[in-house]
């Protein structure tokens, strides 16, 4: 694995904007206090613009803001971050809400529906008020998996993932309730025997959906897909555009965690963005 790079911000509360792929983001934070995180429709502050802060107020509090007004949630958050390590948070802007949490923890610290809902397509990050920072943000990460089937595990705190793969064929995921194989599971495999299929099962048993899919994924270039798990409706696409694979559970639960390999003779390069 790749670890992303550490990036650092002054004191001075301007942000720098990086693109958005998914609909959450993940990262790891060290500072005194006042992290800030912007969400916006441009690689730029924008109208409207949602705006977290963690660990405002010299430390004491955390909030959600909307266009530069009124707070739509403050919640006192004392020590929340500090300047001698860093703490990992998760913010999720979907279904036209906002949720942040700390890693680790499916319940978020606070959350707020966004007034007037538009597109976020960026983020921005700053430190201020007498602070500085350093970040990390974990979808910055190069992910290597063997051909070995076993599944490495992430932590998802939305109900959708976007990732990039390189692989020649197999891409798997496991959708489960634990950092684990958990039952009930869902697996999804794209690419799968020799790269003509793609399919859905359920608790490694039969295949709930299968549909043909020839050279979906390849191992010279990373192709860019989408899963949604939203109230047990499993959709797979490549990155905008609609579902070619999808399924729904009528027993659906919660999921907590993805798990992804590669298999078969393949190995693969991964992105995620949870």
């Amino acid at each position: 694995m790749d670890e992303p790079r550490a990036l650092g911000t002054d004191e001075n509360k301007e942000y720098r904007f990086r693109q958005l792929h998914g609909k959450t983001l993940r990262f790891q934070v060290k500072t005194a206090h006042d992290c800030h995180v912007a969400f916006t429709s441009a690689a730029e502050e924008t109208d409207p613009m949602v705006e977290v802060f963690i660990g405002g107020w010299e430390g004491a509090a955390s909030a959600i803001r909307f266009k530069k007004a009124d707070d739509l949630v403050k919640v006192d958050t004392p020590d929340i971050v500090t300047e001698a390590e860093y703490r990992e948070f998760w913010i999720a802007v979907d279904h036209n809400e906002v949720r942040v949490g700390k890693a680790g923890e499916w319940e978020p610290l606070m959350q707020a529906p966004i007034p007037e809902p538009f597109e976020i397509t960026h983020y921005g990050y700053s430190t201020g008020w007498g602070a500085t920072g350093w970040w990390k943000f974990l979808n910055d990460r190069v992910l290597s998996t063997e051909d070995c089937l076993t599944y490495n595990f992430e932590p998802v705190y939305g109900d959708s993932i976007t990732f990039s793969v390189a692989c020649s064929n197999d891409a798997h995921l496991a959708l489960t309730s634990g950092a684990e194989e958990t039952s009930p599971m869902y697996e999804i495999f794209i690419g799968g025997w020799e790269n003509q299929h793609s399919a859905i099962r359920l608790n490694k048993g039969d295949d709930m959906a299968k549909v043909e899919t020839p050279d979906v994924v390849c191992c010279e270039e990373e192709r860019k897909f989408y899963v949604s798990f939203r109230n047990g409706q499993i959709k797979v696409g490549y990155m905008d555009t609609d579902p070619f694979l999808e399924w729904t559970d009528p027993e659906p639960w919660k999921i907590t965690h993805v798990g992804y390999c590669t298999g078969w003779g393949a190995t693969g390069k991964w992105k995620l963005e949870i």
